[in-house]
């Protein structure tokens, strides 16, 4: 599927915080960090037929945002979803995760 021929939905997260915000992207569980001032961009892609955003139980809606203190998941409702930087690269699952003392 070509990009230009499907809708494409885009959704800006930023944080505005003073600490590492988590961001999750659903349904994959992938974590991705962004440092105080960051923005990503979640991307999905949705279907040329009938109903583009077909994940969804709310009509047409791309994405479903839950925040809780620290972190903010993301639940996107087309075909593929992924993050990247305000520059469209690709943010990988893990992308500054903090590490956990005690662990290897």
């Amino acid at each position: 599927m070509a990009v230009d021929e499907a809708p494409v939905a885009r959704l800006r997260v930023r944080n505005n915080g003073e600490d590492l915000l988590e961001l999750v992207l659903e349904p994959y569980g992938s974590d991705h960090w962004l440092v105080p001032g960051e923005t990503f961009v979640v991307w999905t892609f949705g279907s040329e037929e009938g109903d583009p955003w077909s994940g969804t139980t709310h009509g047409n809606e791309p994405f479903q945002v839950d925040y809780r203190p620290g972190s903010v998941t993301v639940h996107f409702n087309g075909s593929h979803g992924y993050v990247a930087d305000v520059i469209g690269t690709e943010i990988e699952c893990g992308h500054r995760r903090p590490t956990v003392a005690g662990t290897p």
